[in-house]
């Protein structure tokens, strides 16, 4: 008998089954679809996975040999892997469209491009297809748009309706099938995995309530939707390459929101809308939504626009196509969590969610079809625009880079280049207000280019909002990453065009029988540091600066400068000299070698000053209350940037597990009242006896209330007297949303001279402020290292009652305990992981624990 694989048996029974099988998964999301819609030789989703979609949470493994089966039987599909998620799993980008355009896939592109060009002849409509994007999972637990996506593709490859085939003539729909497939696995493997029958609609029943640290973000505890502009994550940077291949016209980012809510989509309300950005791409949000609401009307679906959501920064995904010409749509189903849901509005099942995000899906690509000629017209006159409004800006062009810190200067360039924004080199020295860039080492970004928008979203504060935009304010990269720039009024000369970030000579510089030294301004050396430690390399830190003779002839280090001494090592010269150099290339940084203890100024190598570096035992608190975008962050760091082990550990751990084999414990933003006493008292000994607790936000006024730091919290910034003023109930919803830190870039000044803040290029500067906690000053005058100014500059939105709660508070600090010490910072130090200004404090933290806070002299 001829035996076929258990695989290959279900799609046979399933394709003798046809006609049924179609028929069941067209009359609830097609119900006006005809029995023979289809082409038969594609299988539909339930053929293909053995379950009708809206039963049963797919997984994304699935998803993916689905799409590469509908590649295999259609002549519309084409499907590219183009990265790996951090757990491993595809990244792909769907191309749908007719059989005629995929042969000619590579012509449209690159006409489509031109669109993007203030001086390329218009493009012809007639000859070029529309893109559609439809973007699907950014946040992994909103589940409904991934199994929509299944059901769309099979749509778009297999039916016969005209009005399909006349949109795969006049369209190229660029699918992303999942933004964020960790997080969608760990959604749909725990809904799988506590799904009942008959299933279980009571809200407080396991099947809804996911567990730390929940589907929503990535492998790291990324929120992915907050990324577009940042690209610290490899899915991010992976799907910008797709969206500028492509440059949507429309794309449309499908979410999730609260079980009691009907469905959301644009357009947003006009206060939360950029100045930057020209009124007729929000108009636009108008024209698509007839089609969305014709969609939803035609189900009898509820659904509301200008609300809630914002059209304001382009950190989103929804927000960024509108930075590029494009319509950018965020849309919101009420979500079922699993099965089904009771809610307000009755039982929320899942396939009704699917069909709602299905009904939008289609009615996209529909509207874009019928507005082809004007999305057009859309683009091309935004980059246009775009280019005058840098023309007439205030700063003709921008300078950047630090000699000293080549790696933050190149990452800086390298994400210019990632978002396709205009770079020049530097052609000659340059000095702005005391501060010098040389060439080789800066780079100048001029404000008359077609990206001039996102250029200022970059490199300029953000422009003036009311508060109630429905996520940060502020989103200024180059000051987030502590990096010397400057606004120039005259563009300096330019020189050539910049389209890679150029080679670097790294490593060890120089022969030595001495020492080495690696310059800690450089972010780069933190990545050293590690990497020599987990070797049981000694290293020395110089808590002041010094100048010496290099190959480079005489050279200043700054505060921080590692120092790797020959004598006292277990490795001999050759070796040691080995890992110096290996560990140098691979953080990219020059270790300079030095033939003498001596230094033409500042101190001697063998001077208290320099002082030896403990190498770090950490664990960081995950679990249940704790904010996991908060704690992904340091994970992240010390992960991904400077690949040094920390032990995880939940926040019932604590009490059972020995304390004294860690040097530091990190407790993010959370909930840590729930901790028995016995648990705090334990971390009151640890800290006594020599451990460093850093604490971010709430975790700091915890650690404060709790006695941990011998200091009283400070009142919440929000803690203002009540008012007796009377409001209107009608306005309420605004009124809160204008009391509220939403995320804001403040000015400080840093005392960089504190081993807290070693490798901080400057005093003055800035941190970010989400949170209500302020720190009062520690009475040690020399613990308070991160203070906000009294008038501070405010980027973003801030009301006037919390501006003046914050003004002169401490941000940083570090609080003497017994043997210990506790760092607080007011806010997480490495906010959505390009705070790498601040960040550096948090590495600083970990690594010179032992050195933050000394003793004070015997009287």
């Amino acid at each position: 008998m001829l035996r076929f694989p258990s695989s290959r048996r279900l799609l046979l029974t399933a394709l003798l089954l046809l006609p049924f099988a179609v028929s069941a998964q067209t009359a609830y999301y097609f119900p006006d679809a005809a029995p023979d819609s289809h082409d038969p030789a594609i299988p539909t989703p339930e053929q293909f996975l053995g379950y009708p979609i809206g039963t049963h949470y797919t997984r994304h493994d699935r998803i993916v040999d689905y799409l590469r089966e509908l590649e295999r039987l259609s002549d519309r599909v084409h499907v590219e892997e183009i990265g790996r998620s951090y757990e491993e799993r595809p990244l792909l980008a769907v191309l749908v469209t007719s059989p005629a355009n995929q042969a000619r896939r590579e012509q449209l592109r690159a006409a489509h491009a031109t669109l993007a060009d203030p001086d390329a002849p218009a493009v012809d409509p007639a000859q070029v297809p529309v893109v559609v994007g439809l973007y699907y999972s950014v946040h992994g637990n909103e589940t409904s748009s991934g199994e929509a996506m299944v059901l769309t593709a099979w749509h778009l490859a297999a039916s016969k309706d005209p009005d399909v085939t006349r949109w795969l003539d006049n369209a190229i729909v660029l699918i992303d099938p999942a933004q964020n497939p960790d997080g969608r696995d760990r959604a749909a493997n725990w809904h799988n995995a506590w799904k009942s029958n008959p299933a279980i609609a009571d809200p407080l029943d396991k099947e809804h309530v996911e567990p730390f640290p929940n589907g929503r973000s990535n492998h790291y505890f990324t929120d992915l939707n907050r990324d577009w502009l940042a690209v610290s994550q490899r899915e991010t940077r992976a799907k910008l390459d797709v969206f500028h291949a492509w440059l949507p016209n429309i794309q449309i980012d499908f979410h999730e929101m609260g079980s009691g809510s009907t469905y959301y989509f644009e357009p947003s309300p006009s206060s939360m809308h950029s100045p930057l950005l020209p009124q007729a791409s929000y108009d636009w949000n108008v024209t698509l939504a007839r089609y969305h609401a014709q969609a939803l009307d035609s189900l009898g679906s509820l659904y509301y626009t200008k609300e809630n959501f914002d059209n304001f920064s382009p950190v989103y995904g929804s927000t960024y196509p509108d930075f590029h010409g494009g319509v950018g749509v965020t849309v919101e189903q009420a979500s079922s969590r699993g099965l089904v849901q009771d809610t307000a509005n009755g039982p929320l099942e899942f396939r009704f969610t699917i069909r709602n995000q299905l009904a939008v899906g289609l009615a996209t690509i529909r509207g874009a079809v019928e507005e082809h000629a004007g999305l057009f017209e859309l683009q091309k006159d935004f980059f246009r625009s775009a280019r005058e409004q840098g023309r007439r800006n205030a700063h003709s062009a921008y300078v950047f880079g630090d000699s000293a810190d080549a790696t933050t200067s190149r990452r800086l360039l390298d994400l210019l280049l990632t978002h396709r924004i205009q770079v020049h080199a530097l052609d000659a020295a340059l000095t702005v207000d005391g501060r010098t860039y040389s060439p080789g080492s800066a780079w100048v970004v001029p404000a008359a280019q077609p990206q001039f928008r996102l250029v200022h979203s970059i490199f300029e504060e953000t422009p003036d909002t009311g508060g109630g935009v429905y996520g940060s304010t502020s989103y200024a990269i180059a000051h987030a990453y502590g990096l010397r720039n400057d606004r120039l009024r005259r563009a300096p000369r330019l020189g050539a065009a910049v389209t890679q970030v150029p080679a670097l000579d790294t490593g060890v510089r120089g022969e030595t029988a001495y020492a080495w030294a690696i310059d800690w301004r450089d972010l780069g050396a933190q990545r050293v540091l590690a990497d020599l430690l987990t070797q049981n390399v000694r290293v020395r830190t110089a808590f002041s600066p010094f100048t010496t003779r290099t190959a480079a002839g005489e050279t200043a280090f700054g505060e921080g400068t590692l120092v790797i001494p020959v004598a006292g090592q277990t490795l001999d010269v050759a070796a040691l000299r080995a890992a110096i150099d290996t560990a140098a290339r691979n953080a990219g940084v020059v270790a300079h070698g030095l033939a003498s203890g001596q230094s033409v100024s500042g101190i001697d190598l063998g001077s208290d000053g320099i002082r030896a570096v403990r190498k770090p035992a950490i664990a960081l608190v995950m679990g249940e209350g704790v904010n996991a975008t908060e704690i992904g962050s340091t994970w992240f760091a010390l992960s991904e940037r400077l690949q040094y082990p920390a032990t995880r550990l939940d926040p019932a751990q604590l009490g059972r597990v020995p304390l004294g084999s860690y040097t530091s414990i990190v407790l993010a933003g959370g909930r840590y009242d729930d901790l028995p006493e016995p648990t705090v008292a334990a971390l009151k000994r640890w800290v006594e006896a020599g451990g460093s607790l850093v604490t971010f936000g709430s975790a700091a006024r915890w650690a404060q209330s709790k006695g941990l730091t011998g200091a009283a919290p400070a009142p919440a910034a929000k803690d203002a007297p009540a008012s007796t003023e009377r409001l209107d109930f009608a306005s309420r919803r605004d009124t809160l949303a204008e009391q509220r830190s939403a995320g804001n870039l403040v000015s400080v000044d840093v005392d960089t001279t504190h081993p807290l803040a070693f490798g901080v290029p400057q005093r003055a500067n800035f941190v970010h402020k989400e949170t209500d906690v302020t720190l009062a000053p520690l009475p040690d005058a020399f613990a308070n290292v991160v203070r906000i100014d009294d008038d501070p500059l405010v980027n973003g939105y801030l009301g006037a009652d919390l501006r003046a709660a914050l003004a002169g508070t401490v941000w940083a600090q570090v609080a003497r305990v017994g043997s210990g010490n506790v760092v607080l910072f007011a806010d997480d130090p490495a906010h959505r992981k390009y705070w790498l200004g601040t960040e550096r404090m948090l590495v600083n933290a970990l690594f010179f624990a032992d050195q933050l806070a000394p003793a004070p002299p015997r009287r």
